[in-house]
């Protein structure tokens, strides 16, 4: 047999357009086994024994599949069939299909009977505790074949998402308002501080003073719960800044004090890039802000939801 030589991409491209174009996708990939067992077993007789059948039966799925492809992917001029150029330059993709296929049986049949194949969450930076690492990880090795699908922007941004249909739930910081049309569950407190640069720390002196706060200026992250920060913006200047490490920056820099969570100031603090800061009105020195958890009313969610949020609401702070 002769014809045109194949690469290996064209193989793979030309056995999938067979496949489909004369529905003996069984068959197909029968032959492309028989293939390589006898190019791994150096003999029909012993791809037979390997892959329990007949050395005529694997002869001919060879033959089959070498009239297909239009030309021959053994010699069988001596005692034992040897790989043409052509077969040595098939197997290695030959064995790679083969591969995808064992792959795609296992996770169909990892899949079956899974409720929840993926889970769509979105969470506030604000409430990422470094906790959620660990949750992560245990999710990952509980629940193997769920894909996740995890966004990360301000809460009233995850709050539109999933009023689009493009989340399944979402941790964040949200008004009471905002909770009416959503099934919510209260999550864990998040606690946050006061900071500034020690430059402008020891400038506004401490503890800092009504009349100096009126002089400064507020960084704050976007979308923060209106009511907790009302007395504070009433007061002074204020930049809303939605990505926290551009707001660090700007807080490292002096441009102005912060009030952020506690787990995303942490590691400044012990560097001494930023320092704590007091106010003689010591009520707003210290804020504790509850993260919640919202879905859409009526959505039933399956074991690896259920798990997740258990976990996400059980976070210790």
């Amino acid at each position: 047999m002769s014809g045109p030589p194949y690469s290996a991409p064209l193989f793979l491209i030309y056995l999938c357009q067979s496949f489909i174009r004369d529905s003996f996708m069984k068959l197909q990939l029968e032959a492309v086994r028989a293939f390589v067992a006898a190019a791994d077993e150096g003999s029909f007789t012993a791809a037979g024994r390997q892959l329990k059948k007949t050395q005529a039966a694997i002869s001919q799925q060879v033959q089959n599949l070498e009239i297909d492809l239009g030309f021959d992917l053994f010699s069988r001029q001596g005692k034992y069939p040897k790989l043409t150029e052509k077969g040595q330059r098939l197997l290695k993709d030959a064995r790679m299909m083969l591969s995808q296929v064992e792959h795609f049986s296992e996770q169909a049949r990892s899949l079956e009977g899974v409720a929840e194949p993926r889970l769509r969450i979105g969470v506030d930076p604000l409430v990422g505790t470094p906790e959620l690492l660990t949750i992560m990880s245990e999710f990952a090795e509980t629940f193997p074949h769920v894909e996740l699908y995890l966004v990360q922007q301000n809460s009233q941004s995850l709050l539109q998402k999933i009023d689009d249909g493009q989340l399944d739930a979402v941790l964040g910081l949200f008004p009471k308002t905002d909770m009416v049309d959503f099934t919510s569950v209260d999550a864990f407190q998040i606690s946050s501080h006061w900071v500034a640069s020690p430059q402008l720390a020891e400038s506004l002196g401490q503890p800092i003073r009504y009349a100096s706060l009126c002089h400064s200026r507020l960084l704050l992250p976007t979308n923060l719960p209106e009511q907790s920060m009302r007395k504070m913006t009433d007061m002074v200047q204020v930049w809303q800044v939605e990505d926290l490490n551009t707001l660090l920056s700007f807080c490292r820099s002096g441009i102005g004090i912060s009030c952020l969570p506690d787990f995303v100031i942490k590691q400044d603090l012990e560097n001494n890039k930023l320092t704590p800061i007091q106010f003689d009105f010591d009520r707003i020195s210290h804020f504790d802000w509850r993260a919640t958890l919202l879905w859409p009313n009526g959505h039933q969610f399956h074991d690896a939801g259920l798990w997740l949020f258990n976990k996400l609401a059980h976070v210790r702070q």
